[in-house]
């Protein structure tokens, strides 16, 4: 009778133990796969308001070309789209942001220019870096994009 107690023991062992390591499998597989979920939706996220501030900066360094600050309701929402950013973004990103708002502001301090001049600017600049108050911000967004889908995915 032993011998078939044992053999029984054995199969019900081996059953719990082999279903045991089915459900860890399951169970970690899903876990990786939620926080990889997750850690992407955070990158499109952080992408999506990158490009938010960039196109409100364009919008605002276009506008302090060509007219004279009249009050903080325009740049108020490029400063909210900032602090949006220092929720979720490196200190170098943050930076940028910061020191391309005040070239922003420092260009609004600036003569306005008329459509001539802006076209006279372009075609003699050397570096046209000079003139773009946002590559700074832009390339600091591009690296930390490209640090994180490195951590998510792996090098490219």
């Amino acid at each position: 009778m032993e011998a078939t107690l044992i053999t029984a023991m054995a199969g019900v062992f081996g059953s719990l133990v082999g279903g045991s390591a089915s459900l860890a499998t399951t169970w970690l597989t899903k876990r990786t796969e939620i926080v990889r979920t997750t850690a992407d939706r955070n990158l499109r996220e952080r992408e999506s308001l990158y490009k938010e501030f960039l196109t409100e900066a364009s919008r605002a360094a276009v506008h302090a070309l060509t007219h004279s600050f009249e009050g903080p309701d325009q740049i108020v929402t490029l400063y909210g789209i900032l602090s949006r950013i220092r929720l979720v973004a490196s200190n170098a990103v943050v930076h940028e942001g910061e020191m391309c708002c005040v070239r922003i502001l420092a260009t609004y301090g600036k003569p306005s220019i008329t459509a001539e001049e802006l076209r006279g600017m372009f075609a003699s600049a050397h570096d046209l870096a000079d003139l773009d108050p946002l590559k700074a911000f832009s390339n600091a967004c591009r690296q930390e994009l490209q640090l994180i889908e490195q951590q998510l995915y792996g090098p490219a």
